[in-house]
């Protein structure tokens, strides 16, 4: 009985995570090492408790009316919250103690969209903290799921997609906030974060389609999407990371993991072409906010989060690195990784 039970779990398991959006060597891997733990890892879900008491922002929440100018908009005039992106939004991991937990979508605690600990003292994300101003805002993920699922909520984000995903993710954000009853889509003001990158990155060695080229290409058609289908918004547009970095966070199981979700992360011969492209990526999607080719509208702009382009994985006082900000892959982040990557982002956005 233990046997076929066991087996029972295996081909669930073995489904769910075909489905996932990975591509077919890193589910393989997961199955090969589905039980197996980080031997560089303690508390995978610890959390930055002191960052929880330094919430000094004064939450006067104005009586004004709702501004007709996105340029005038405040923290509590935000009603309605979204997300796309890839397993880095869809926060792939942040609750993993094992390498089978790589597959769950633990939205609920993602950084830029999840609230399913709705009180910022129990989980720092953007809607808590936006919460703060606004209760009734709408949209954040709460529990795990994938992006269809009804805990997703807003948050469209789906593992192993790319740049070139990201228009259809616009489309379905979009369709799904349209069909949407009690939110008001045409006057309602709406913040959507869009962080994508990472997987054209680390897909680049192997495929010359991931250009920088390309990137801007599928983020302006994004951009663009947005700007003509949905009123009265602020996007959130993060510039990708340098996947790069993964390189200081060694260990068998990291260094087994990575090289197979993205070794190009880790080529030491093609190293100066990925710096040259997560460079371009970067510098061009800075020029194209700046060039304020969103901002001749009062329905509609782009603001443009730098924090994560020079960023490295954060380190112990030894140099070494710190590995209770990552799930067990060292590549996706845990939950005490993505409070960091909620407290960033806040922090760009009133800075």
């Amino acid at each position: 009985m233990k046997v076929l039970i066991l087996l029972g779990l295996i081909l669930h398991c073995t489904s769910f995570i075909k489905s996932s959006g990975f591509e077919e060597d890193y589910i393989n891997l997961i199955m090969e090492n589905a039980w197996k733990t980080n031997e560089k890892m303690g508390n995978y879900t610890s959390e930055p408790r002191t960052l929880k008491n330094l919430f000094n922002c004064n939450t006067f929440v104005s009586t004004n009316p709702r501004p007709t100018s996105v340029h005038a908009l405040r923290p509590n005039d935000i009603e309605i919250i979204g997300a796309i992106g890839d397993s880095l939004t869809a926060a792939n991991g942040a609750k993993a103690s094992t390498i089978l937990g790589l597959i769950e979508e633990c939205r609920g605690v993602s950084w830029s969209m999840g609230s399913e600990k709705s009180d910022l003292s129990q989980s720092i994300t953007l809607p808590n903290i936006l919460r703060k101003f606004n209760p009734n805002l709408y949209g954040a993920s709460v529990g795990s799921g994938g992006s269809t699922s009804s805990n997703a909520v807003f948050n469209m984000a789906r593992p192993g997609e790319t740049s070139f995903e990201m228009l259809a993710q616009a489309k379905n954000l979009v369709n799904k906030m349209k069909q949407t009853p009690g939110i008001n889509f045409n006057e309602g003001w709406k913040l959507v974060t869009m962080f994508v990158g990472g997987n054209d990155l680390c897909k680049a060695c192997r495929d010359s389609k991931y250009t920088a080229y390309n990137y801007m290409r599928n983020i302006r058609a994004t951009l663009d999407y947005f700007k003509a289908n949905l009123p009265r918004t602020l996007v959130n547009l993060v510039i990708s990371l340098d996947v790069s970095g993964i390189e200081i966070l060694t260990g068998s199981t990291c260094r087994n993991m990575q090289k197979t979700f993205c070794d190009c992360g880790l080529s030491s011969s093609f190293r100066p072409t990925l710096l040259s492209i997560t460079k371009a990526i970067q510098q061009q999607t800075e020029d194209l906010i700046y060039s304020e080719v969103y901002d001749d509208s009062d329905d509609f702009t782009v603001v443009v989060h730098p924090f994560m382009k020079n960023m490295r994985p954060p380190t112990k006082p030894d140099g070494s690195g710190d590995y209770s900000y990552f799930a067990p892959d060292c590549f996706h982040f845990s939950v005490k990784g993505h409070e960091a990557a909620a407290v960033e982002l806040w922090n760009s956005m009133v800075n």
